[in-house]
């Protein structure tokens, strides 16, 4: 079964869904607020699209590009079609679509204290099992404490500076530094 990304705009026939999955399935810190997405998604905003099989849709995905590096900002699958190997398929086709590129995203740290412990567990091993390893940085949002897995070679510290400042832009990049640390 193959995923098929198409790009989401406001005229987009799933795009209420979409921006509720979008706040259903993020924390408040890792969400953008709704107005601002609805702006952004106005006229398409460039690699946010709904993720569909031949026959349904079955989630959202939000990939950012910078030189030979696919950020994943954001994927989120229907609670319907979770644990039916979806997640796995969609990240089977963002590989082959990106076929030579470094693909990274962002998770929880894992912490025993944090009230979602287990499924932070579970969404690294997860992601671990697709391939995805530790990158060795951490990223420190506002509001939350990240760990960057990847899938491919290595990343340096100066590439995850200057993938954020593209993500962000000019404008918002003089407001939004994420702290970025090795982890030992």
């Amino acid at each position: 079964m193959s995923i098929t990304f198409l790009p989401i705009s406001s005229s987009s026939a799933n795009y209420i869904k979409v921006i509720d999955l979008y706040k259903e399935a993020f924390p408040e810190a890792r969400k953008v607020p709704k107005w601002f997405l609805k702006y952004q998604l106005r006229n398409g905003k460039l690699g946010f699209s709904a993720l569909h099989t031949e026959d349904m849709w079955i989630g959202l995905i939000y990939i950012t590009e910078y030189e030979d590096i696919v950020f994943i900002q954001s994927i989120a699958i229907l609670e319907s079609c979770r644990s039916k190997g979806f997640g796995s398929q969609v990240l089977e086709s963002l590989k082959n679509e990106h076929l030579g590129k470094r693909i990274v995203l962002n998770i929880e740290v894992i912490d025993k204290q944090a009230n979602n412990y287990q499924q932070r567990v579970k969404r690294k091993e997860f992601y671990e099992n697709n391939g995805f390893s530790p990158s060795g940085f951490a990223v420190k949002e506002p509001g939350e404490n990240l760990e960057m897995l990847i899938y491919g070679s290595g990343i340096t510290k100066k590439e995850i500076e200057y993938m954020y400042k593209n993500l962000f832009g000019r404008v918002l990049g003089l407001f939004i530094k994420p702290e970025i640390t090795k982890i030992l």
